[in-house]
């Protein structure tokens, strides 16, 4: 029995070898952006001064022992990279980080620079990297802004507190100084910002040879940053997935950071809530489209349990892992399939079908070409696809669902359900695979005859039985 279960094992392996070979890891950004403190409180010890009596605007006792301990979580989920709120030492009833007292230092609460260190070479060691957003509340040395653009999220959590005229000539080289300082001490791998002055240039304020990432409210430009979070493509994205039938942008900016919300917004699941509709569902259609996207996408902590709020501190609620694993089951797989294809992302891509919904986006590469098809819609749709587009000789594999679709009557049909995703490979058409038909074969005549040998087996062991009473 040992040797048969070892000999099917072994076809099976050779049956997804091929597969798991040519799997690679892409290097574009998949954001996962967590507030320390709302996080994971891994270690007590380092937080007893808190006491925070059930009141929510006060820390939690998060840290980055909690991110350690749950990096292998965030990374199975599909993301490489980690996004922290500040990590500086500020005031000590401040829970979000904004509130900095020091740039030079690790706050004590989150673990301290041992733990700071700790937790990026953990993360290197993974292949994930490390950005962090970077305050621009004046302390000693900075002069203020009169000019600040900020959104009623940050304006109640700001208050009278004073910002860095980041536009001053004096302020920049000093801020820039301490941020290459902190960015070279710590091997980190980027930066961000919820700019909040108009007109700031990342090249002034930020050193070069990092990610940096502008996250920005409405009527503010800036230029310099690699990537930039607009607030306006942050709604629409929104908008398109919090319930049916609404129509999925169709182009963005090259340098844009696709989310769905950010710190200092309402969640995303509040969008769905107040269309009554149900939050998994929709958590699992942003994703999918987020994540077959080519430019860096984030998600904010707790999306994937549908943490809901439309203002602070309700949109920073503590992260409880014990909910339903849903959503989190679906991004681990979805992502797994967009890594084990990643050559998806190379070459081009095209929206070649975008109607209040439902929408296809073609990936043309230089090996096998994609077809990414969501249903974003209250009803089942079928979209057809003549042989202009996919030659007949081909057909369409599904990745997700496991969809297999044939040209027939001078088309290919891509019917979907509704709130529905599939990646489609454009393949030669091989009908059924043989690959599996031998193996299924083989397993079938490898059981009968281990049936046939069990059996025989058992006369002989009874004829022995009655030859021994007589």
């Amino acid at each position: 029995m040992k040797k048969f279960i070892t000999l099917l094992a072994s076809i099976l392996l050779l049956l997804t070898f091929h597969q798991n070979a040519d799997a690679a890891t892409k290097k574009d950004l998949r954001i996962y952006s967590l507030i320390i403190d709302r996080f994971m409180n891994a270690n007590d010890a380092n937080n007893k001064h808190i006491h925070n009596e059930k009141d929510n605007t006060l820390p939690y006792g998060g840290d980055l022992n909690g991110v350690i301990n749950k990096m292998d979580y965030i990374k199975k989920m599909g993301f490489n990279t980690i996004h922290l709120s500040p990590v500086f030492e500020k005031d000590q009833n401040d829970y979000l980080g904004y509130k900095v007292k020091n740039y030079n230092t690790i706050d004590d609460v989150y673990g301290g620079e041992k733990q700071f260190k700790k937790m990026i070479k953990l993360a290197h060691n993974k292949k994930m990297k490390v950005i962090v957003d970077i305050p621009s509340t004046v302390t000693e040395g900075y002069t203020e802004t009169n000019d600040t653009k900020m959104n009623d999220f940050q304006r109640a959590y700001f208050k009278d507190m004073k910002i860095i005229d980041l536009k001053n000539s004096n302020n920049q080289k000093k801020f820039k100084t301490s941020v290459t300082q902190f960015v070279d001490k710590y091997n980190i791998d980027g930066v961000s910002m919820y700019v909040m002055q108009d007109g700031i240039d990342a090249k002034a304020i930020f050193p070069e040879n990092v990610e940096t990432i502008a996250i920005l409210n409405e009527d503010i430009n800036v230029t310099g940053f690699k990537h930039i979070q607009k607030l306006a493509t942050t709604k629409a994205i929104a908008n398109a997935f919090k319930t049916t039938d609404q129509d999925i942008p169709k182009k963005y900016e090259m340098n844009e950071l696709l989310a769905s919300d950010n710190f200092f917004m309402p969640r995303f699941t509040n969008y769905a809530a107040n269309e009554n509709m149900f939050p998994g569902t929709r958590i699992k259609q942003l994703m999918s489209y987020l994540m077959v996207q080519k430019m860096p996408i984030s998600m904010t902590y707790g999306t994937e349990i549908a943490m809901n709020g439309d203002k602070a501190p309700d949109i920073h609620q503590l992260l409880d892992f014990r909910v339903d694993k849903e959503v989190i089951e679906y991004l681990e797989v979805t992502s797994g399939v967009y890594k084990k294809y990643n050559e998806m992302f190379d070459g081009k891509s095209e929206v070649i079908y975008n109607n209040e919904g439902n929408q296809l986006i073609y990936f043309d590469t230089n090996k096998v070409d994609f077809i990414y098809n969501i249903n974003n819609t209250s009803k089942a749709t079928n979209i057809k696809l003549d042989s202009n587009r996919v030659p007949k000789d081909k057909m369409l594999s599904g990745l997700l669902i496991g969809d297999r679709i044939h040209y027939k009557d001078n088309k290919f049909s891509l019917i979907t359900n509704r709130e529905e995703a599939e990646l489609y490979a454009v393949v030669k058409n091989q009908g059924f695979n043989n690959g599996y038909l031998i193996a299924a074969g083989a397993i079938i005549i490898l059981f009968t005859l281990f049936i046939i040998g069990a059996t025989r087996n058992r006369k002989r062991y009874i004829a022995n039985q009655q030859n021994n009473q007589k």
